[in-house]
């Protein structure tokens, strides 16, 4: 412990020159992200007992001291988390709603094109103009079905390619996590204070995961971070991190979902529900409450439209006499290798009723089975039988089935309802194939085109409340109520991390005003303390002049 006059003074100089570092170090990391603020802590050293009383023994350095607010950065985090979440899922459902919504390529003016080509051919039902523009605006509405059909999985695509992305990103900022706990552990350990600056270097790690996924963090007693995600699942354990992964959708094979490799043969798999902030939260909310169930809808409206206009269009004549044929292609596929004629059609509306899945009817030459992907459901029996998969007497799936011509043993044909839209086409190839008449060569007969016009205004969707466009404009309605939501949302969290980041920057954040103010402070005492030894020089030399 340094004594006297001149010992004292080096202390002083010594605590000067650290507080001038400190201060330097804090101006030149001014514009530093994630950077806090640092204090050199001064204190008094133990003082010396000289007969008469305690000397002091000048000033130490006790730590160098990082200004942060735990409370106030969980708040930062808790609202970029929020904001990251909004924002992507604002940016995707303004999306859709625009695909939806939009006047000249939605699906709303291709209904009522097509209805108004039909109204066309019920006015003149020999016309070839009427026909042939029923057969254009057919033709019209199918492409924008597959249109609207295509984008929407290509949304869902770019939302599961964009998953992918932020479970890499996330598992390199776990791996760099772990190596800065370790160095901090390293480093902690040998001097007993905090490695400051990799402390900030952690603290904005952690805040890049959290704009990907919510986190919580628990220190442990070495100063490393357990960090742990969603709803408290382990990502980071002081120096081992788990590896995050994408694996398929227990519940829909189309889509993956993150998970946590617990081991090689063990996957921890993470939903939406789970996640309650960050942009991976906000693409599995999006994917699930915006883009599927307008994918769905779609397809919905698009089995709809085509069962019911094919049910009046097979009772129909064309212009040669022909009946029996659909307008649209029908929803239902026959398996490449059937042997028997069978014909497979819709015959009953209830589609909105239907679990939205896939359906599989097999002819085992005595019995039909009817299976529903969703669950695995089965029934089977006649025809009529195989559509009460609760076997309870009521129709549960919706619809009814018809086959006729000649089925042989071991024919199938799908119905899959979440699949239609990319594949509706229009079946006639020309106008005189619209079957618009009730009997053969009625050139005038307009009693089918009737039918096909007044199903632009029959209550078949909602459980009979609602008409095709009634029902598609519910659809674009909710998909803009979420759209604005968002919207507001995103306003609102962008304002809230504004306030939480001015409250963290108040006591974290660097201020040049202090700092030059500190700076002077610290070079006057640095200047003092300098005359204090020059003083105890000046003694020094009186006295060893006085002992000559």
């Amino acid at each position: 412990m340094p004594s006297g006059t001149l010992g004292v003074s080096l202390t002083g100089l010594y605590v000067a020159q650290a507080g001038i570092r400190t201060t330097q170090h804090n101006i030149a990391n001014v514009n530093t992200v994630g950077y806090r603020r640092q204090e050199a802590v001064q204190t008094t050293q133990a003082p010396q007992y000289a007969g008469g009383g305690f000397l002091g023994t000048g000033a130490a350095l006790e730590t160098v001291r990082r200004a942060f607010d735990r409370f106030l950065d969980n708040e930062v985090l808790l609202n970029q988390g929020q904001l990251a979440r909004h924002e992507v899922y604002a940016t995707y459902a303004t999306e859709v709603d625009r695909l939806l919504g939009d006047e000249d390529s939605g699906l709303g003016t291709g209904l009522d094109r097509f209805f108004a080509g039909v109204d066309e051919v019920v006015n003149d039902p020999a016309s070839v103009v009427a026909r042939q523009s029923l057969l254009s605006a057919g033709q019209g509405l199918a492409a924008r079905f597959r249109a609207v059909d295509g984008r929407l999985r290509d949304m869902q695509q770019a939302t599961d390619d964009e998953i992918r992305t932020l479970v890499d990103q996330i598992n390199t900022y776990a791996r760099q996590l772990t190596q800065i706990n370790a160095a901090i552990a390293r480093l902690e350990s040998v001097g007993g204070d905090q490695a400051n600056d990799l402390r900030d270097q952690r603290d904005l790690l952690v805040a890049e995961i959290n704009k990907l996924v919510n986190v919580n963090v628990v220190e442990q007693s070495d100063g490393s971070f357990n960090l742990f995600i969603g709803s408290g699942q382990t990502l980071v354990l002081g120096e081992t991190a788990f590896q995050m992964v994408t694996v398929a959708d227990p519940s829909d094979g189309e889509h993956i979902l993150p998970a946590i490799r617990l081991s090689p043969a063990n996957n921890l798999v993470l939903n939406g529900d789970l996640f309650s902030g960050g942009r991976l939260d906000g693409l599995l909310d999006l994917r699930e409450q915006v883009i599927q169930p307008a994918l769905d809808d779609v397809n919905q409206l698009a089995v709809s439209l085509a069962s019911a206009i094919n049910t009046v269009h097979r009772a129909g004549f064309d212009q040669a006499g022909n009946t029996g044929v659909n307008f649209f292609t029908d929803p239902v596929t026959a398996a490449a290798g059937n042997t028997g004629t069978g014909v497979l059609g819709l015959t009953h509306l209830g589609v909105h009723q239907a679990v939205f899945s896939q359906y599989t009817l097999t002819d085992n030459g005595a019995n039909y089975t009817l299976t529903r992907a969703a669950d695995g459901a089965t029934r089977t029996g006649t025809l009529a039988q195989v559509v009460d998969l609760d076997a309870d007497g009521s129709n549960d799936v919706g619809f009814t089935i018809g086959v006729s011509g000649a089925p042989a043993a071991g024919d199938s044909w799908t119905l899959d309802l979440r699949d239609y839209a990319r594949r509706m086409t229009v079946v006639p190839t020309a106008g005189s194939g619209i079957a618009a008449a009730s009997a053969a060569n009625q050139p005038g007969n307009n009693v089918q085109a009737l039918a096909m016009a007044a199903l632009g205004t029959t209550p078949m969707m909602n459980n009979g409340t609602d008409h095709l466009n009634g029902f598609f404009s519910g659809v674009v309605g909710r998909t803009a109520v979420l759209a604005s939501d968002a919207d507001l949302s995103v306003t609102s969290y962008t304002a809230l991390v504004e306030q939480s980041q001015i409250a963290q920057q108040s006591v974290s954040g660097v201020n040049l005003d202090e700092e030059a103010a500190n700076l002077i402070r610290y070079q006057q005492a640095y200047q003092a303390a300098a005359r204090a030894i020059q003083i105890a020089s000046s003694l020094f030399d009186e006295i060893l002049a006085a002992v000559r």
